[in-house]
């Protein structure tokens, strides 16, 4: 083993990232931020990628962030995965012996355990890994429990972001309250004010003109992501707004069929226009007057952070962190979750009165700029990073879980 002191950190620390693929989801985006700015400092960062492909790779390139290969393919069969995890795993250990991080931050359940667990092989002085959603995962195979626990005890701090994510993550990892931090989700707004594009030009582009008024949802095409209540809402909706037109971004992860064969069932078909998965959501949201995320479960979500950012009222069911980011009356609605009927209703109302989405879309706009920019986000980490040094300057989440949900 390699015997370090956690204290004895250098001017320009070492950091371990390791996250599965480098993909558009939420975490992939939030860990992007992350090391965009500790690029910009003294920070010498390296990230250990199981399938290192995907759109963030290029983006990466403008840093001087070092990417490695874990060489996992996820379209191998069964066997061909165990033996491609084994591989990755002896190389991520090779690849901490060599760079020898001061800290290794993992993201997602998989690379959560693999990090954590090489990271206590070389003693690595800090660990920390994230928990990003719900574990429902763990009710599908015992084997993830296993992880995610070892990977809790593995791990020095966890961190959660959401208050919703960390209640979860106590009850089912059976950790300790004091391991946990609590860094809510971070946006660029720079970024989002140079990709909106003029509303009228983006309505054009997908042959709509100003008199549709357009319901947008962002989120791959999964069950769970509610896209079947969605479409038995929009029917109730397009009753009352026959030009309503409903816009599903995001990729198929195999129900765009269905959703199609549904949409065709309920006679809406020429209201429903599925993108798949496009790098312009910020003008696409921007020319929207909804945002809609009827999903079953959330831990915390970033489309509903991008949405108030170019100020659009959100509709969303209050599940996981959703309620931490909308206020509901006042920046948008939170519904029950698969209640078509009650998202239908909430919908209409926002439709029926435009003074009002304005009035919202404003407050949460002004919301997210106070509560969830990238540079506060980042800061959390910094704490983290240096907690040994700070004095446990980062909150921990309450002890008692009953007081996480205010």
């Amino acid at each position: 083993m390699i015997e370090r002191s956690a204290n004895n950190f250098r001017a320009d620390p070492t950091i371990l990232f390791a996250i599965g693929s480098l993909g558009l989801g939420g975490a992939e985006k939030q860990l992007a931020l992350v090391i965009k700015h500790l690029d910009s400092l003294n920070f010498n960062c390296h990230l250990f990628a199981l399938e290192p492909k995907g759109p963030l790779r290029d983006y990466l390139r403008t840093t001087q962030v070092q990417v490695h290969s874990g060489g996992y393919s996820s379209e191998k069969s069964w066997t061909q995965k165990v033996f491609f995890l084994i591989r990755s795993q002896l190389r991520l250990q090779r690849l901490i012996r060599q760079i020898q991080p001061h800290i290794i931050h993992a993201f997602l359940p998989l690379t959560n355990f693999m990090a954590s667990f090489a990271g206590r092989i070389f003693n690595v002085p800090l660990i920390i890994t994230s928990k990003r959603a719900l574990g429902t995962h763990q009710d599908r195979n015992l084997g993830w429990r296993i992880f995610d626990v070892a990977s809790f005890r593995l791990s020095h701090w966890v961190t959660v972001n959401s208050k919703a994510v960390g209640e979860d993550t106590l009850r089912r990892d059976l950790g300790n309250a004091g391991k946990i931090r609590l860094i809510y989700n971070g946006l660029s707004f720079e970024a989002l004010a140079t990709n909106i594009s003029n509303k009228r030009d983006v309505r054009e582009t997908l042959h709509l003109g100003p008199e549709h008024k357009i319901v947008i949802t962002v989120a791959n095409l999964i069950p769970y992501k509610g896209h079947a209540e969605l479409l038995k809402a929009a029917a109730l909706v397009i009753q009352r707004f026959s030009d309503s037109i409903f816009l599903l971004v995001g990729e198929d992860r195999g129900i765009q069929t269905a959703i199609e064969q549904q949409a065709q069932d309920l006679g809406i078909a020429r209201n429903i226009i599925c993108l798949g998965q496009r790098k312009d959501i910020p003008d696409l949201m921007a020319a929207s007057d909804i945002s809609v995320l009827p999903s079953h479960e959330e831990g915390f979500s970033n489309v509903i952070l991008e949405s108030m950012a170019v100020g659009l009222p959100v509709v969303a069911t209050n599940v996981g962190g959703n309620p931490e980011a909308i206020m509901d009356g006042e920046t948008g609605w939170l519904v029950e979750p698969r209640n078509p009927q009650e998202l239908a209703m909430k919908i209409v109302d926002l439709l029926e009165d435009p003074g009002k989405a304005t009035k919202w879309g404003e407050a949460g706009k002004h919301r997210v700029v106070q509560n969830f920019s990238y540079e506060k986000m980042v800061a959390e980490h910094l704490k983290l990073y240096n907690l040994q040094r700070l004095q446990g300057s980062a909150q921990p989440l309450p002890r008692k879980t009953t007081s996480l949900i205010k």
